[in-house]
């Protein structure tokens, strides 16, 4: 058994490397082989195989330390941090099991597929008017409107609201992050401020009248009695509203971008329509749309190399690393639609796995057909570049693509 100390004898993982943001895969690749954990340049310790990663956010002795996201960038006080202390993910059992349980309701795998057709229809018109056009820009044409549509439309938003929502939850998004400008918190600032005034007034119309969206759920949730404050409400639906909105985006550009490069992929998947979900979950695996998940135990834990993760030193499970290892994924930098293996991380697991993964996934798969539907050939224009130290991945142009119609 290896002592708790500073783990100095472990391999480094340096997330200051802008690097290692362009192409994580690759840059954790040799600590992933080195040994099942590593560290970082601060002495908090880096999980990066599959099966560790597995079995360690299964382990409920593992707890979200989600407040230090925001406090090593330096925001411990004002909206971000009072939002942020309300959100779901940002909660350990039993108060996780209770936000939970009050909105599970509206991500069941029935509820998902009334909403498929809607979100073919929604990606067959985003992509039209890209047809034959030259370069254009897909993610701001289609992946980034489609899920926050999809969402909007599941909340109950006014479709006019739409726009400014998408605008507010990107930037809120640009908060996870490793480091945050001053400007650029103000920002953020501005916009939990204008998502919570909105919400606010959508939640008082609610209480007024009814309607059958998930807005009006959220505000007559109850589980044994217990039933969201007024404040919660307003955190629920920012918390539905970002995720649905930024972590999806990710996968719909840098996924898709994924696909793109593998032609011989995408010219299987023109003949072979069924194997468009096993594409999205090699999109999942291969490009994750967010770096990982932050824990920290609440007691010394024991990893299975017999290493001590000390109680309280946040952990950090990179899911590039484990999407990528060899012992899970054999020949794991091979993009293969008739992969036989386990689902990739890149949605978590444990009792924090993503409640809207099985949606994300449904609009990844209505969007492939639709481009498909749509196109006789789809490419890359422009090889596009990651913003580094964004932990929920994006692009910094956008993704630009030839649309040729079919």
């Amino acid at each position: 058994m290896t002592l708790p100390g500073d783990g100095s004898e472990l391999p480094l993982v340096d997330l200051a490397d802008p690097g290692l943001w362009q192409d994580p895969a690759a840059a954790l690749a040799p600590a992933r082989e080195a040994a099942s954990l590593a560290r970082t340049s601060r002495g908090e310790r880096v999980v990066l195989r599959y099966a560790e990663t597995e079995r360690l956010l299964a382990d409920p002795r593992m707890r979200t330390v989600g407040a230090r996201l925001l406090e090593g960038v330096g925001v411990t006080d004002g909206p971000l941090a009072d939002w942020w202390r309300l959100v779901m993910f940002n909660t350990n059992p039993p108060e996780h099991g209770r936000l939970r349980s009050l909105v599970s309701r509206a991500f069941t795998p029935r509820q998902v597929e009334t909403l498929r057709p809607r979100v073919r229809a929604i990606a067959a018109t985003r992509i039209a008017p890209l047809l034959d056009a030259g370069p254009v820009d897909f993610e701001a044409a289609v992946a980034d409107p489609l899920p926050i549509a999809v969402t909007c439309e599941l909340l109950g938003l006014p479709e006019e609201t739409w726009g400014v929502v998408g605008t507010w939850t990107a930037e809120l998004g640009k908060v996870f992050a490793t480091r945050l400008s001053d400007a650029q918190r103000l920002r953020c600032e501005g916009a939990v401020d204008g998502l919570n005034d909105l919400l606010r007034d959508q939640f008082s119309s609610r209480r007024r009248t009814p309607r059958a969206d998930l807005l009006t759920a959220l505000s007559e949730a109850s589980e044994a009695g217990d039933r969201l404050s007024p404040e919660e409400c307003a955190a629920m639906a920012i918390n539905l509203l970002f995720a649905g909105h930024d972590t999806t985006r990710g996968l719909l550009s840098i996924g898709f971008a994924a696909l793109l490069r593998h032609e011989e992929a995408v010219a299987r998947l023109r003949s072979d329509r069924a194997r468009v979900p096993a594409a999205v979950e090699e999109m999942l695996r291969f490009e994750p749309p967010t770096l990982g998940s932050l824990r920290a135990p609440a007691e010394d834990l024991e990893t299975s190399e017999g290493h001590i993760l000390p109680r309280g030193i946040p952990v950090h499970f990179l899911f590039p690393g484990g999407n990528r290892d060899p012992r899970a994924f054999p020949s794991p930098d091979r993009f293969d639609l008739d992969r036989d293996g386990p689902r990739p991380l890149s949605f978590g697991l444990g009792p924090h796995f993503c409640l809207g993964a099985g949606l994300a996934r449904m609009e990844a798969q209505e969007l492939v057909h639709a481009v498909l539907d749509a196109t006789g050939a789809a490419e890359i224009a422009m090889e596009p570049r990651l913003v580094p130290f964004a932990t929920i991945r994006r692009f910094e142009s956008g993704l630009h693509l030839r649309l040729v119609s079919a």
